[in-house]
C-alpha cells in the first residue's frame, strides 16, 4: 500500500491518481438509524440487482441492508476535514456479526472502539477512489489496519 499513500486527496489528484490511501490524524466512526422507508427501498434495490444475472454469472443472493447509515469523519495531515459514507462491506459485515452476538447497541460501540481507538493507535489508512464519470468526487472504499513504521522496503511512512 505504500505507493498509494498521500497526505491529502488534493495531493493524489495533483499526481493524477484515482485511488489513494490517507493516514488520518483523527478518525471518528459515525452512525445514525435509517428511516424504515429507506431500508425498504435499499432492500428492493438489492433484490432487483440480485435478479440481474446472465448465463455466465452465478445467482447472487439479495442481502439485508444495514439499519444504520455508517460514515467516517477524518482529518488529513494538512488539517483538512472530510466525512464520507462508509462503502466498506467489511464494516457492514462486522456490524451484522457483532449484532447477532451482542446486540445492535454493543455492535456499534465495538465498531467505534475498533476504529477510533485500536486502528488509530496501531495504524490505519483510509482508502479513497474516484469514478471516471466523477473524477473530482472521492468515495470511501475501505478502512485498512496498516501499522505505522518501516516495512520490508525499508521506507518509513
Amino acid at each position: 500500500m505504500e505507493p498509494l499513500i498521500t497526505s491529502t486527496v488534493e495531493e493524489a489528484a495533483t499526481l493524477g491518481r484515482s485511488l489513494t490511501a490517507i493516514r488520518p490524524v483523527s478518525l471518528k466512526f459515525i452512525y445514525r438509524r435509517k428511516q424504515q422507508q429507506i431500508i425498504a427501498a435499499e432492500k428492493a434495490a438489492y433484490i432487483r440487482a440480485a435478479k440481474q444475472v446472465n448465463m455466465l454469472d452465478r445467482e447472487v443472493e439479495a442481502f439485508e441492508p444495514t439499519p444504520y447509515a455508517l460514515s467516517f469523519a477524518f482529518t488529513d495531515k494538512l488539517g483538512g476535514r472530510h466525512t464520507h459514507q462508509c462503502g466498506d462491506w467489511e464494516t457492514h459485515a462486522a456490524f451484522f456479526g457483532w449484532s447477532k452476538a451482542y446486540g445492535e447497541k454493543d455492535a456499534l460501540r465495538r465498531l467505534k472502539e475498533k476504529y477510533e481507538e485500536e486502528y488509530m493507535a496501531k495504524g490505519v489508512a483510509i482508502v479513497l477512489g474516484t469514478l471516471a464519470k466523477r473524477p473530482r468526487q472521492w468515495t470511501l472504499l475501505g478502512i485498512v489496519r496498516l501499522d505505522q513504521g518501516a516495512y520490508q522496503t525499508g521506507f518509513q511512512f
